[in-house]
């Protein structure tokens, strides 16, 4: 049965894509389902709750996401002609808003919107022998503007050109050294302890100046005027400055502690 879940644990919670028999490929009722869980784990987020990062995974050993059921798409297209996937992207709506940092585990392939979803998350890691490929010319339409963004802002204009007009594979290797990947493993425990340890690590740091930061980066990485850019860091350096957090992380770092972060 396709599914998508939400797992709590006690440093992130992890949206499980859950189609493994069709390289947990998305169809419609998955996309929703996942906009609806993160919106809820959003909500709660915002009104107090700690979650150091989002991570998101496949199920299985073999995909991380194959990306939107083509079948789906085809009868998507004739039913809905003129709304191309608006499920896919109302999640990427969630997905790049999202107030805490969302890691992408790449426990296999990420193809079309797999290749979105990973590249939209904040942090991508991955398991050696995993690819990264785009097809949207080798089908015949136009990649997602936030994708497209996206890649530029990850691989430089000439790499994102060549990733998305080519539609070739893109390599364990290759990603790893484009910037699109921040590390490899040699196994799926491997990649479970490294995502696993970066939220742990995440959710040590201030809650403030973390959803700041990110709110930031994913502002110019995603096409704001610089000025507008400009005025939502103020904003937050506003905020941080005149937090308890601040205050506390300096005494910690004069005392030579662990400073402990309430996002206040």
């Amino acid at each position: 049965m396709s599914r998508v879940t939400l797992a709590r644990g006690e440093h992130a919670a992890t949206l499980f894509i859950d189609n493994p028999q069709r390289g947990n490929a998305l169809t419609p009722a998955m996309m929703s389902d996942a906009r609806d869980l993160l919106l809820g784990l959003a909500g709660a987020i915002r009104g107090g709750d700690r979650v150091g990062a989002l991570i998101v995974r496949g199920a299985g050993e073999r995909a991380f996401c194959a990306g939107y059921d083509l079948a789906s798409l085809a009868e998507e297209t004739r039913a809905r002609p003129g709304l191309v996937i608006p499920e896919l992207l109302e999640l990427v709506e969630v997905l790049v808003t999202f107030p805490s940092p969302t890691i992408a585990a790449l426990n296999g392939h990420a193809i079309g919107g797999g290749a979105l979803i990973a590249s939209l998350c904040d942090l991508r890691y991955a398991r050696r022998g995993a690819r990264f490929r785009i097809p949207t010319t080798r089908i015949g339409i136009v990649y997602p503007l936030a994708g497209l963004r996206r890649l530029v802002a990850l691989l430089g204009f000439g790499r994102a050109a060549e990733v998305l007009l080519l539609a070739d594979d893109v390599s364990d290797e290759q990603g790893l050294a484009w910037g699109l990947y921040q590390d490899l493993t040699d196994s799926m425990s491997d990649l479970q302890d490294r995502v696993e340890g970066v939220a742990q690590d995440l959710s040590r740091r201030a809650p403030l100046a973390v959803r700041g930061t990110l709110d930031v980066l994913r502002g110019g990485a995603g096409g704001l005027e610089p000025a507008s850019v400009a005025e939502l860091h103020a904003g937050w350096v506003a905020q941080c400055v005149a937090s308890d957090d601040l205050a506390e992380g300096l005494a910690a770092a004069r005392d030579r502690r662990e400073p402990v972060f309430k996002g206040a």
